[in-house]
C-alpha cells in the first residue's frame, strides 16, 4: 500500500459525508492509539457500523493524515506502530500526498455535515 484509495474519507477530493461526531470520533481514535481500518476491508454484512477481522487494514489515509498534521506522524498511534512493526506498510513507501487533509480544521470543516 503506497497510497489511500480513490474514495478515502481522508482524501479532499471525496466527498464522504460523515457527522461533526462521527469525524470527531475519528480524530479522536487516530491520535488516542486507536486503530482505524480502511473502509474496504471492513466487514459490513452484519451492519452499518462494521465489523474489523483479520483481513482488516490500516487506512493508509490516516497514515499520511497523521503523518502531516501530528508530531511523530503516525508512530505517535501505538497501533500504527504494530502496523509498521507487521510490515503491513513502510515509511519509506509513503508518498507526500497533497490531496489528504494536511489540518484537523481542514479534515472537520470538509467531510461533516
Amino acid at each position: 500500500m503506497k497510497q489511500p484509495c480513490k474514495d478515502c474519507p481522508f482524501r479532499k477530493s471525496v466527498a464522504y459525508p460523515l457527522s461533526l461526531e462521527k469525524a470527531h470520533d475519528i480524530l479522536q481514535a487516530i491520535t488516542h492509539d486507536k486503530a482505524f481500518h480502511c473502509h474496504k476491508t471492513v466487514d459490513y454484512s452484519d451492519s452499518h457500523e462494521g465489523r474489523i477481522t483479520s483481513e482488516s487494514k490500516l487506512c493508509f489515509g490516516a497514515v499520511l493524515f497523521l503523518e502531516n498534521t501530528v508530531r511523530g506522524g503516525c508512530r505517535s498511534n501505538v497501533m500504527f506502530r504494530f502496523g509498521l512493526m507487521r510490515k503491513e506498510f513502510r515509511l519509506d513507501d509513503l508518498r507526500q500526498d497533497e490531496s489528504v487533509y494536511q489540518s484537523f480544521e481542514e479534515f472537520l470543516e470538509e467531510v461533516s455535515y
